[in-house]
């Protein structure tokens, strides 16, 4: 079909628009060969097109061509959108790491995954590369240099846990002693500062201490018992 394909084009040639119908029929009735094979020729004509890259990295995933496709999607491809972009080499990474044994590369794009999942809106093929990617954690151990790397981040991290809850038990300390040599430094308000509710609270209190009685209420405080010479 492929060499039909050529033939045809060679002698006829297919307008790209057409072709890339084609591409398209094809990948939709999973001739995916096929599909590689318009896909690479119309890619040949428009290299600059993003998105046929894209297409035929695609038709490479869906053959299992797992290198191929990590290398296609490997370039700057503007013209498809970025969260597509990134789901596409998030599941062949994971599909490459599993099928090359790579434990640390199927573990950090399970943990891509694992971030895309979380908002609740993720596509399907999403779920579906995340759980292939768990699953194959769950009967693999990591090896030892990797279980040391693990093992040593866990001590890092505690380690920089402990030191976040120090300082920020020396920046609390410090709050308080900013606070109590403020509260030290103050000086007391100027009779000029004075709200007039706080002048006449001290003038009441005053005055309430010049008429209070002595111990033994027969003279006011402040004078002695007897009479006033």
């Amino acid at each position: 079909m492929i060499l039909l394909l050529m033939v045809l084009q060679l002698q006829s040639g297919f307008a790209p628009s057409f072709l890339a119908e084609i591409a398209a029929n094809y990948f939709l009735d999973e001739q995916y060969s096929n599909a590689i094979g318009a896909w690479t020729e119309l890619f040949s004509r428009m290299p600059e097109r993003g998105r046929i890259l894209y297409n035929l990295a695609s038709s490479q995933f869906m053959i299992d061509s797992l290198s191929s496709a990590d290398s296609l999607l490997s370039y700057d491809i503007t013209d498809v959108r970025e969260d597509t972009l990134m789901l596409a080499r998030d599941l062949n990474s994971i599909a490459l790491a599993i099928q090359e044994d790579d434990y640390a590369v199927v573990e950090s794009s399970v943990n891509s995954l694992r971030i895309a999942v979380a908002d609740g809106f993720s596509l399907h093929c999403e779920k579906t590369g995340l759980e292939a990617g768990l699953n194959w954690l769950d009967n693999h151990e990591p090896p030892e240099d990797q279980q040391d790397q693990n093992e040593d981040q866990q001590d890092q991290n505690e380690d920089q846990q402990d030191q976040d809850e120090d300082q920020q038990d020396q920046d609390e300390d410090q709050q308080d002693q900013d606070e109590e040599q403020q509260n030290e430094q103050q000086p007391p308000p100027h009779i000029s500062e004075m709200t007039p509710e706080q002048a006449q609270a001290i003038l009441d209190l005053v005055e309430d201490s010049s008429q209070a009685e002595d111990s033994i209420g027969t003279k006011k405080m402040g004078y002695p018992a007897g009479p006033i010479l």
